[in-house]
């Protein structure tokens, strides 16, 4: 637990008040331990505003910003100094031999435990043919009744046909039997549990069990006291300054705390300012398409069946949810469009304001890593059959580094008014010996993120490898595509990994946690020395002032380009359309999509005046930016999408 006396190490620097940095974390399972020293580094110069992550890099946002809000509420440090330390935590043995504290989080439900045992089994594996190997040995291990019924099998027709028969039924009998039991383990175990092996906590989502999930499996070590999620409820808790068995800390508390915006920041008068902003991505698989919670201004209303999160969530957490939730009614701003409460599921209840949504259900929803952590089931109306028939269907949140494990773009605006650094997550580079990197030339740092299975020795392994790089392009296309631009490179620091570094390595062993958790310090000192620099040259740092502009830079160029075409479409004589003047007035007869009742004429008049003034800003931009000699390394667009 934390202890209030304790301040950040000897000769460390005390954060400025009016000092704001964002931050961005990748997603990468047991690579999350890079993240606590690196945030408790950059918290002894920064005070964080903005705080996003996927999977690992969500569960590290969301004890970044409970120990944001302790120190906003209370002045001190204490909680960034209990962070710095949780590495070694996670790396301490439960017990002489055993398993470290990072591994005993991962807790597979009943029903699950013989692939939790094929999973662990392969851990740590080298090379294609060793992993099939140890995939076929924890088999063996896992579905033990199974081999056992085969050998004596074997043993039988060895006894009475010879050994070559009996050693070939027991293969046969051995396959089989595994196999039918893999199969109800995959098909029925599995989407019982909504499709993970583990729930995040100690019991499965469904409370149905079949006489086969109970079945021992030896060689299994007991479950300790915590599983992940009530671990994480409490890590954010006592982070926070608050008590565990309390009401969650929720997104409201984060944005109405204390301590922004800064005075030399004037913000438009009736503007709504967040003080601390938490965001993290999750997928939803069953619409094909990524959520960012908090969820505000969301066209899709979301729903829950209590008995169904009851058991994925600590007490505390399910109760706030529960007592903060109203049951199911259509909304009234859309008369006749939502079906009525009769046709819901009994028990429907919609899901909290985004003010009182506690951040680590939030965080729950986008770690759950396919197959490894259990989805999170939730409700939403389909509205593809006409009304009468409309009725809801269950939505899958699952990982949400399914659709973004490093949305580094989460809060770019087109200039920035402080650093929003991103940590990438990165394999080894063979023919380099930085384990971190961070560019700090302009020229630098654009170059492709090389998968190199094509190079690899073995057909297996290169095989298996063209497999892995379908999945990650369509994975981390995009990440890997924003993570090159102008502007965005230079402020991301990469961290590098071997391939028993983190990720699915889930068995670390303490002195490689500790490795690859110092890795993390080391990153943010990096950011440090380029963006506010040595404490001994007053004033903004060049590495600061130099990302000022070349975001501004790169912003004008995306600007120049659009404009031509916005000038263009604003221009006269649209052989089969009306100009944009003529649409707009014609505002005044007809009630035009999107409006709610026909155009006054002060709206047709300030109408006119925007077409006017962007007329005359693409004139201006246009003369004025032949005269700019920047170049946009890689080049870069600017789009509109919907936000997510």
């Amino acid at each position: 637990m934390r202890q209030e006396d304790i301040s950040m190490e000897p000769g460390s620097h005390t954060a400025p008040t009016d000092r704001y940095c964002d931050l961005v974390m990748k997603g990468g399972i047991t690579s999350g331990i890079v993240y606590p020293p690196l945030v408790a580094q950059l918290a002894q110069h920064y005070r964080f505003k903005n705080i996003g992550g996927t999977s690992a890099g969500a569960i590290a946002a969301a004890v970044t910003a409970a120990a944001e809000f302790d120190r906003r509420r209370t002045g001190s440090a204490a909680a960034f100094e209990t962070l710095k330390d949780l590495p070694a935590e996670l790396g301490e043995k439960l017990s002489e031999g055993g398993k470290t504290k990072l591994f005993s989080l991962f807790q597979p439900s009943p029903g699950c435990h013989r692939l939790f045992r094929v999973l662990t089994n392969s851990l740590n594996a080298k090379g294609t043919w060793h992993r099939i190997g140890a995939v076929v040995f924890g088999l063996l291990l896992g579905y033990w009744l199974a081999t056992l019924a085969a050998v004596v099998v074997g043993i039988y027709v060895w006894a009475v046909y010879g050994l070559h028969a009996g050693w070939l039924t027991g293969v046969a009998v051995a396959m089989l039997l595994i196999g039918c039991g893999l199969a109800w383990d995959v098909f029925k175990e599995l989407p019982k549990n909504w499709y993970g092996m583990c729930s995040g906590m100690q019991g499965p989502p469904s409370a149905t069990e079949t006489w086969l999930s109970k079945l021992p499996v030896p060689w299994q070590p007991q479950a300790p006291t915590e599983a992940l999620t009530p671990w994480l409820h409490g890590q954010i808790q006592d982070l926070a300054g608050l008590p565990v068995d309390g009401p969650p800390l929720t997104f409201g508390q984060l944005w109405s705390v204390e301590g922004f915006p800064p005075p030399w920041l004037k913000p438009p008068p009736d503007t709504t300012i967040r003080s601390i902003d938490l965001r993290m991505f999750t997928t939803n698989l069953s619409t094909g398409r990524p959520f960012i919670f908090p969820l505000t201004g969301e066209t899709c209303r979301l729903f829950y069946l209590p008995e169904e999160l009851e058991p994925l969530l600590p007490e505390p957490v399910y109760n706030w949810l529960v007592a903060h939730s109203k049951d199911y009614l259509p909304d009234p701003d859309r008369p006749g469009s939502d079906p009525p409460p009769e046709r819901a599921p009994k028990g429907l209840k919609e899901l909290p304001e985004a003010r009182d949504f506690p951040i680590l259900l939030a965080a729950r929803m986008s770690l759950s890593f396919p197959l490894l952590f259990s989805a999170v089931p939730l409700w939403a109306i389909d509205y593809d059959p006409k009304q009468p028939d409309r009725t809801f269907e269950r939505c899958m949140l699952s990982d949400g580094g399914i659709s973004s494990n490093f949305p580094v773009h989460m809060f770019d605006g087109l200039l920035p008014l402080w650093p929003t650094f991103g940590v990438q997550l990165e394999p080894k580079v063979s023919t380099r010996n930085n384990m971190v990197y961070l560019p700090r030339e302009y020229m630098k740092g654009y170059g492709e993120r090389w998968d190199r299975f094509a190079s690899k020795a073995g057909g297996a392994s290169r095989m298996g490898g063209f497999i892995a790089a379908i999945v990650s392009t369509m994975q981390n296309w995009n990440d890997n595509t924003s993570s090159r631009m102008p502007g965005v490179r230079d402020r991301v620091v990469r961290v590098r990994l071997g391939e028993k570094d983190g990720g699915m390595n889930l068995n670390m062993e303490p002195d490689t946690i500790e490795k690859v958790a110092a890795r993390g310090k080391q990153a943010a000192q990096e950011l440090i020395d380029r963006y506010v620099g040595s404490p001994n040259e007053p004033g903004p740092s060049q590495g600061w002032n130099d990302q000022r502009w070349i975001r501004f830079a790169t912003s004008l160029s995306m600007l120049e380009k659009r404009f031509f075409g916005v000038e263009l479409a604003l221009g006269d004589g649209h052989p089969h359309g009306q100009d944009y003047l003529a649409i707009i007035e014609g505002g005044a007869d007809r009630v035009l999509p999107g409006e709610k009742a026909v155009l006054t004429p002060e709206q047709i008049a300030a109408l006119k005046e925007c077409i006017a003034a962007m007329r005359a800003f693409n004139t201006s931009m246009r003369d004025a930016y032949r005269h700019i000699d920047f170049e946009a390394i890689p080049e870069t667009d600017l789009r509109i999408r919907p936000s997510l």
